[in-house]
């Protein structure tokens, strides 16, 4: 039972890797198979069966790599190219001749066109007997990346009642468009569509543009802050609809502090006028579940500076979902 165990969880590893796998041969004898993932400052990333290695570039031998990487040799620009060793130890690469493994400095995986994240989720509190309450919330967000253009949209949906009386019903959509000058500065434009019956908006719509400055961009942590101009439109329901010009700023914060496990974020945008005031703000912890489902404990905070008569400035929900991100 335990050999046929082994040999199972054996055929699992070996099955994750490609079928085509990159060979590394070490100085001291070693082959190992598996794929390639860069080479920066002298040490190789391998991903083997047995997971990751990092390896000295000093010690490899010969690398036979079947997929396309982007190759730099000296102080030229990266090229796409795949190699296998000579008879002498020389790489091969195609297209090209053979090259010395020592005049290798760098490699790397190419970048696809577009890079695309997001995800998705939902709560829903339902209650019946002496309470009856029946909360449903929805929420989505989508990035998409290409070179020095990224695009960002938002998705958020709210419905409540209690008692068969209605205590919440608003929408609002987001989208952003970030165009980068340098690697940290770039230009934006933005927009921000909300619905809220209960805070007597059929429809506000804010426009804006400005610049902005990546502070952080790990793979642990982000930090974008912009500011610029921005137009605000509000139609209402009871009272009439006004209009008028604004500063606007923006701030979005993750953290990623457990990899794959816990996140935390934060999110606002404020628009100020010469009389009005409206900052949307988002605070949350996300828990990774697995294999891509999470779940979020958030809250959000919408103060208007000046509501329509008889109503609050500060609005806040706080919400549990379950969604999936990818």
């Amino acid at each position: 039972m335990i050999r046929l165990l082994c040999l199972t969880l054996i055929i699992a590893l070996c099955a994750a890797l490609p079928a085509r796998a990159d060979e590394l041969h070490l100085k001291n004898g070693d082959r190992i198979t598996g794929a390639t993932t860069s080479l920066a400052g002298g040490t190789l990333l391998f991903k083997a069966i047995g997971g990751d290695l990092k390896v000295a570039w000093t010690d490899v031998a010969s690398l036979s790599i079947d997929q396309p990487m982007l190759v730099t040799i000296g102080t030229a620009a990266p090229v796409s190219a795949t190699f296998a060793p000579d008879a002498a130890g020389n790489l091969v690469m195609l297209p090209g001749g053979p090259v010395a493994i020592t005049s290798i400095v760098a490699l790397a995986r190419p970048q696809p066109a577009w890079i695309v994240a997001g995800g998705a989720g939902a709560g829903v509190v339902q209650s019946a007997g002496n309470t009856r309450i029946n909360n449903v919330r929805i929420n989505g967000d989508l990035a998409a990346t290409s070179g020095r253009n990224a695009y960002h949209a938002g998705l958020l949906v709210t419905h409540a009642n209690d008692r068969g009386i209605e205590t919440a019903r608003n929408w609002d959509v987001i989208g952003k468009y970030d165009r980068f000058v340098t690697t940290r500065t770039y230009t934006n434009a933005n927009l921000d569509f909300t619905n809220d019956r209960f805070q007597d908006f059929d429809l506000r719509t804010a426009l804006g543009a400005g610049l902005g400055y990546a502070l952080l961009a790990t793979p642990q942590a982000k930090l974008n802050a912009d500011a610029g101009i921005a137009w605000v439109h509000e139609n209402f329901r009871s009272i009439p609809d006004d209009s008028y010009a604004a500063a606007h700023e923006s701030v979005n914060f993750s953290w990623a502090f457990m990899p794959d496990r816990m996140q935390v974020f934060h999110l606002h945008d404020g628009y100020f006028g010469s009389n009005k005031l409206f900052v949307r703000m988002q605070n949350g912890v996300r828990v990774g579940l697995a294999k891509g489902f999470v779940t979020t404990i958030e809250e959000d905070l919408l103060y208007n500076r000046r509501p329509a008569p008889g109503l609050r400035t500060t609005d806040r929900t706080f919400s549990l979902t379950l969604g999936y991100r990818f």
